[in-house]
């Protein structure tokens, strides 16, 4: 029986180290100042200057040496130079959220299985464990899907 508490274990940790590289892999944005003139009025941006700041904002119009975009108050024009990075505002990843959630919830519930089941193996099914991580595993994936984990941007742009 505690092999193959071992074996589930191990399987459930093997199969979720992957999500990590697998979510982490993002593809290189262009230095083309092009893609941000493109880019349609209103779409929601997320500007990042070379001093830290992080604007955000909808998008009015891009020349060659300046973007303009407004943040619902007010108007802001930048320049080329101080803009380090441009992205498209694509919302909170629902999907990335849910797996955060489900594996610190499937490692929660193993934990707390695994507390309440070893002490009192003779008197309690041996299903125990694999049943609260499964339970952790949907609580915390549910959590997680609810608040969301990181966002969706793309970035359309980065300063050379």
């Amino acid at each position: 029986m505690t092999h193959r508490l071992l074996t589930l274990g191990l399987a459930l940790a093997f199969a979720l180290s992957s999500v990590g590289p697998a979510a982490a892999q993002t593809r290189r944005a262009a230095d083309d100042w092009t893609a941000v003139q493109s880019l349609s009025a209103g779409e929601k941006i997320v500007v990042r200057t070379k001093d830290g700041d992080r604007l955000t904002g909808r998008f009015d119009s891009a020349s060659d040496l300046l973007i303009n975009f407004s943040d619902g108050r007010r108007k802001i024009s930048l320049t080329r130079e101080s803009v380090r990075r441009v992205q498209l505002d694509r919302g909170n990843s629902r999907l990335k959220g849910f797996l955060v959630g489900a594996a610190i919830g499937a490692g929660a519930g193993f934990a707390a299985g695994s507390i309440l089941y070893f002490p009192y193996r003779d008197d309690m099914v041996g299903s125990t464990v694999p049943v609260s991580a499964a339970l952790g595993m949907a609580i915390g994936g549910g959590f997680g899907a609810a608040t969301g984990k990181g966002n969706k941007n793309e970035t359309i742009y980065e300063a050379p």
